[in-house]
């Protein structure tokens, strides 16, 4: 049975990233499809992964590195000494900082291009660290796996040498339906849910200010996430909007959260997938989302968009979802139609389809000094 490395060593240890989750989803699904033994390199020990692959892979933990870039070019050299010694065909690199060399071959999956999409925004010093580590390991990656069809399109866009090796394998919702959520900890008037961090992609400013403006009493946000600026609460300016933190819940917290929600909103700037969506769809809870990067493609036909610059617009959509009959019900049968397309059973077989296609290529990829320059000086 041919062997795959999966390669995490930017993850913290113990914490379930998105780029964790779905490296985890893939490997069960690899497992239950037969084909693979699968080996992780990871920051995580054995007793803190998911119960379904805990016993049935091997383990090599790793500390998180400091110096991303230091590491990937140390992983030039300690990764094909791991697959000889332990007879690794293929390197699956769970993101692009991983490696760029070891195997027969390697596939790449990227979630994101926030620092290129909204490079305005990010510190130059993070641009110019993570644009060598994307050429370098994409570049020398036989296959390239992309999360959505938006984020394959960006990658092209800033990495045209990489035409013709991008793939888009979508993920699929997280959460289990079927999961008995607690009613205890819900809040007792409407909300608008919001999941994420509040990093700036997420633009949940202007969710607080679109809720602010519609002037419906009793009406609040819940936000599950991290907020250290408390960036809602400055965007609210003390207008009479309950405002609800939650941090590091579980999944049935978390289901219970979308089930008891007016409707998600999503108003980011940038996604490259975007699981919030299809988790509230799942759970029946309608979807309001921005009409920018990949949260229409993933929401589909089960959601109301608008333009995230456009404070107004949300406000206009929350508007009709209060006010239209038949609209709530509407998005959530539309919502539970389009969670239908994606299906993990399906993801880990297109991964295994791919990671077998760059196994027996047998073509090499090319090396760092031969990937021209995505963006050649004026």
């Amino acid at each position: 049975m041919p062997r795959v490395l999966v390669n995490m060593p930017s993850q913290y240890g113990g914490r379930p990233s998105g780029v964790a989750l779905v490296a985890f989803r893939v490997i069960a699904g690899l497992i239950a499809r037969g084909t693979f033994s699968v080996v992780l390199r990871s920051p995580w020990s054995r007793d803190q992964l998911p119960a379904e692959i805990q016993d049935r892979i091997e383990i090599v933990t790793v500390p998180r590195p400091r110096v991303m870039l230091l590491d990937v070019l140390g992983q030039m050299l300690t990764i094909p000494r791991l697959c000889r010694a332990k007879h690794i065909d293929v390197v699956l690199n769970a993101d692009p900082y991983g490696a760029a060399f070891g195997g027969r071959a390697r596939v790449s999956v990227v979630h994101d291009l926030y620092f290129r999409t909204l490079a305005d925004r990010l510190h130059s010093r993070e641009a110019l660290t993570t644009d060598p580590i994307f050429r370098l390991v994409l570049g020398n990656s036989a296959r390239v796996i992309a999360v959505s069809e938006a984020t394959r399109r960006d990658l092209e866009h800033f990495y045209p040498q990489l035409r013709g090796r991008t793939h888009t394998v979508p993920s699929a919702a997280m959460l289990d339906p079927a999961v008995e959520a607690p009613a205890a900890g819900i809040p007792a008037g409407p909300f608008v849910l919001a999941v994420g961090n509040a990093l700036y992609n997420k633009n949940f400013a202007t969710l607080a200010r679109a809720v602010a403006g519609l002037g419906r009493p009793g009406l609040g946000i819940v936000h599950v996430g991290e907020d250290p600026d408390e960036a809602i609460a400055a965007a609210l300016g003390g207008a009479p909007v309950p405002l609800t933190r939650l941090s590091r819940i579980g999944d049935k917290e978390l289901a219970a959260l979308y089930r008891g929600a007016l409707c998600l909103c999503v108003p980011s700037f940038a996604e490259g997938f975007c699981l919030p969506v299809l988790e509230a769809q799942a759970l029946d809870c309608p979807v309001i989302c921005s009409d920018r990067s990949a949260t229409p493609e993933i929401a589909g036909s089960g959601a109301l968009t608008f333009d995230p610059a456009d404070a107004t617009a949300l406000t206009a959509c929350l508007r009709r979802l209060l006010d239209e009959p038949g609209l709530r019900s509407s998005l959530i049968a539309r919502g539970r139609d389009n969670v239908r397309r994606y299906d993990w059973a399906e993801t880990a077989r297109r991964y295994e389809s791919l990671l077998l296609e760059a196994m027996h290529d047998g073509a090499p990829a090319r090396s760092a000094q031969e990937v021209p320059h995505a963006h050649p000086a004026p």
